[in-house]
């Protein structure tokens, strides 16, 4: 039965409230949040601002733009915020006409919220939002624009009538705790839509579905969506799956440059997925890859502060090395550490035979228990100098290489990472340097992660994911890890603001293989959790060489699957890992496949079994001993 008759249109001089949920980042709102709420104060009377994990200058912040803060605890996001919003506001929402309810699920404004808040003044509706999507009925195989409309949960703006029905009130006493699986989610936002349609309330969307080529188009014509004055971009569009996107083409780079043409500030957003989202899947949802010229793309600006840091273990490379940091447009210090005291008459004669010998200044310091391929010594030996107000990028390299790798792929990893950080002229140094100049938010640039000649791809981590883990958690790093490779500088080389890396200066590393494995991931993390976003960039020969191989591989790879990758890498995480192709190992993947159940209680008696063994060799020792 119906709760309403015929909807009314925004009464004039009418009243409107709004409530905001977001969840704090390092004990504030993100920059970005922070635009969206001070664009949605200029359009309420009052606005609550219900967030989880403030501390206690970001709670000050907050304050100055909204009128009440309501604490609803960490990690509570949608419709589970709305409701403890609402439950804190109590009766006092009854008083406006209309209320919002909004958070951060979205970036903007990419265009100014009035002209469509004005324009939604005038329909005759009970609730709407600024977009909506049509998800087909159950059992209808029809094609066209007869689904069911469902409104996106992140606007909701609510009339009167509706938060006075009892559909409304219902809804909200019967919501489920909030479910662990996304698409468990939908279904609850979606069902929102479907009781207030069916207890006979009138929905509608600023932007509707029924005027766009698909019928989600929040998600796959966002570009459409701008160039109509949209002024929001869903969070989703841009922080999932990017297999996902990969499959419908997709493009977060695209999608970034339509908002950046309208005025937004890009960088805000990149911020803000770099403190939430794993680093490989912001960059890979963004491209975040830069093909850099040779030619010096923007003359003429005010050279950075540039400090150079070279860890020497093999000293033939030097002179390369020296030669090329020479070239480099603001470079004002040299600091070369020496894993072996003899190595310090051959980075004098190098530095000497330079064109930078008389102008920068060089340093040599020990470092002679570094004897391994990284650069942590920018944490350790160098930190005085990194972290001084003097600089304002760092560029760490190294002359190591992996004593594994064979001569050809030695040779190899060498070039790609000198070439890719480097570059082989003044102009490609400078287009890097560039980027941090054009981009207050970018933190690191580092060449991407090597893999000719090399078995990094899947296996990144190198069983090293957990221990990263506990140091993350160490470090108060809060930062999604990713899960089948990290995003970093693999090959230990890389560019950085030092405020970006400042985090990994909060202890003193080991000189062990282990520690500088773990290391060399964890720049991104450490970026992120400070608001910086990471780019990777490469000479064009080196892209062409690194596309080639790759196309190539997933080609082969792909030959035994079907469909999409979002499709066959799913069923092969699945079935797990393949092992050496023996007997037990596919059986067990078709237990992990088929029988994930049996497969769980197996796992864990064969844990138990391993710990029992273990408990019983160390019981019998000491008898064997007396024997």
């Amino acid at each position: 039965m119906s709760d309403t008759t015929v909807p009314v249109r925004f009464p004039l001089g009418g009243t409107r409230g709004a409530i905001f949920v977001a969840q704090a980042r390092g004990g504030r709102l993100t920059d970005a949040a922070l635009l969206s709420l001070s664009a949605l104060r200029d359009h309420v009377g009052h606005l609550i601002l219900a967030v989880g994990g403030l501390d206690a200058d970001g709670r000050s912040l907050a304050e100055s733009y909204v009128d009440r803060v309501v604490d609803i605890g960490t990690d509570v996001h949608g419709l589970w915020a709305y409701a403890k919003a609402l439950k804190a506001w109590g009766p006092g929402e009854r008083s406006f006409d209309e209320i919002i309810l909004t958070g951060d699920g979205w970036f903007g404004p990419v265009s100014p919220l009035g002209p469509v808040i004005e324009r939604m003044e005038t329909r005759y509706l009970d609730m709407w939002s600024l977009t909506d999507r049509r998800d087909t009925r159950h059992r209808d195989r029809s094609e066209g624009r007869d689904g069911a409309v469902r409104l996106s949960t992140y606007w909701l703006a609510v009339r009167r009538r509706v938060r006075d029905s009892a559909a409304w009130h219902k809804f909200w006493s019967d919501l489920p705790t909030r479910p662990g699986h996304s698409w468990e989610v939908r279904n609850t936002e979606s069902h929102l839509s479907e009781v207030l349609t069916r207890a006979g309330f009138r929905i509608g969307a600023a932007f509707a579905s029924e005027d766009y080529p698909a019928e989600h188009p929040d998600m796959f014509n966002v570009d459409l969506l701008i160039e109509d004055g949209c002024p929001a971009v869903a969070r989703e569009v841009l922080d999932g799956y990017p297999l996902f996107y990969d499959q419908h083409a997709i493009s977060g780079r695209r999608i970034a440059a339509a908002m950046a043409a309208r005025g937004y500030p890009v960088g805000l957003m990149w911020s803000d997925l770099a403190r939430t989202c794993q680093p490989k899947r912001v960059h890979t949802n963004g491209a975040m890859l830069e093909i850099l010229p040779t030619v010096e793309r923007a003359p003429g600006r005010e050279p950075m502060r540039i400090l150079a840091i070279v860890h020497v273990i093999d000293t033939h490379v030097v002179p390369d090395i020296a030669e090329r940091l020479a070239r480099i447009p603001g470079l004002v210090r040299a600091v070369f550490t020496l894993s072996e005291q003899s190595a310090r008459s051959a980075v004098e004669s190098a530095w000497n035979a330079t064109s930078a010998a008389g102008s920068v200044p060089l340093e040599i310091r020990a470092a002679t228990s570094r004897r391994l391929a990284d650069t942590a010594v920018v944490f350790d030996e160098c930190r005085d100098v990194v972290f001084s107000e003097e600089i304002d990028l760092v560029v760490a390299l190294h002359t190591g290489i992996d004593s594994r790798l064979s001569q050809n792929a030695a040779r190899y990893f060498r070039r790609q990472q000198l070439d890719c950080i480097l570059g082989t002229s003044v102009g490609y140094t400078a287009n890097v340097v560039e980027l941090f100049r054009q981009e207050a938010e970018l933190g690191l640039v580092f060449p991407p992660t090597p893999h000719i000649g090399m078995s990094t791809l899947g296996d990144g981590w190198i069983g090293q994911r957990d221990r990263a883990e506990r140091e993350l958690e160490e470090l108060g790093i809060s930062v999604p890890l990713d899960w089948a490779s990290p995003h970093g500088p693999v090959g230990g080389m890389w560019w950085g603001r030092p405020d970006a890396v400042r985090l990994l200066a909060d202890k003193r590393w080991g000189t062990d293989a282990d520690t500088s494995a773990v290391l060399s991931r964890l720049h991104a993390y450490a970026a992120g959790q400070r608001g910086y976003y990471t780019r990777t960039a490469a000479t064009s020969e080196h892209a062409g060489l690194s596309h080639g191989s790759l196309e190539y591989v997933g080609d082969h790879m792909a030959m035994t699957s079907y469909g999409y990758p979002a499709g066959y890498t799913s069923l092969l995480h699945r079935a797990g890992p393949v092992g050496s192709g023996r007997g037990l190992d596919f059986a067990r993947m078709w237990l992990r496949y088929r029988h994930p159940d049996w497969w769980r209680a197996i796992s864990r008696f064969g844990r138990i079994a391993r710990v029992a063994r273990r408990v019983v060799r160390r019981s019998v020792r000491p008898d064997k001993k007396e024997n």
